[in-house]
């Protein structure tokens, strides 16, 4: 069992509705504040074609886009996360397509097959080429004019425990150890998307105690090409 398929085994037992655990209704508000938004400002309409990537239990976009009539897929490296999402799919009567993989590595999608891609708070917890390597993917599988929507961890680490958990030479948070998740300054966080061949047309900071949370509506840019990772 991976280290993903653990910890959502404990926050379902523990009564969780979500990955976050206490945490995880006040970031479904803000992402659906965020996608309420970006419904009238940017998405296409539905039965548009969405992915999430790290859809987890399918509660935060997939579950709000398939309220609204979108095709919805989701991707999770973590099979009780995409059995727990199909179950609440299955209770609330709604369509979606929820499969375990890797963002990096999404060959079982055709090329240009979505008109959204919705990063599940999935991006920061890739590390070093897999980064790169997913951002490729999204890239493949998006069509013209598709949407890609980023929500990250971004800047530095404000609380002490936060601080002490952090390699600055790598911008890795660390756990036992081991990098855990990947912390950058907004710009650069900007960079390596249009690095990536993406456009960042809108970005949006939450504050937090600990770390800033980064909204960024990007499209691939005309023209553009793919840098190797």
């Amino acid at each position: 069992m991976s280290d993903y398929d653990e910890a959502y085994r404990r926050v379902r037992a523990d009564g969780h509705s979500g990955w976050a655990g206490s945490r995880h209704h006040q970031n479904v508000a803000r992402m659906t504040a965020t996608l309420d938004r970006l419904e009238h400002e940017t998405f296409p309409r539905p039965p548009a074609r969405v992915l999430e990537l790290g859809c987890g239990n399918g509660m935060s976009s997939s579950l709000w886009m398939a309220r609204k009539a979108y095709e919805v897929y989701g991707i999770d490296i973590s099979d009780i996360a995409v059995a727990w999402a199909r179950e609440l799919f299955d209770a609330c009567g709604l369509s979606g397509s929820f499969r375990q993989g890797s963002v990096c590595e999404m060959t079982f999608f055709p090329e240009r097959s979505f008109d959204i891609a919705v990063d599940g708070s999935c991006l920061h917890c890739l590390i070093g080429s897999d980064r790169a390597r997913c951002l490729r993917e999204v890239r493949r599988i998006l069509r013209p004019g598709g949407v890609f929507v980023v929500s990250s961890m971004c800047g530095l680490p404000k609380s002490d425990e936060a601080k002490a958990r952090f390699d600055p030479l790598t911008g890795h948070l660390l756990e036992n150890g081991r990098p855990y998740r990947t912390l950058r300054l907004l710009p650069d966080l900007v960079q390596e998307l249009e690095d990536a061949g993406f456009g960042v047309q809108n970005t949006q900071v939450g504050v937090n105690p600990w770390w800033d949370h980064a909204t960024m509506v990007c499209r691939i840019r005309d023209g553009s090409t793919q840098t190797a990772g």
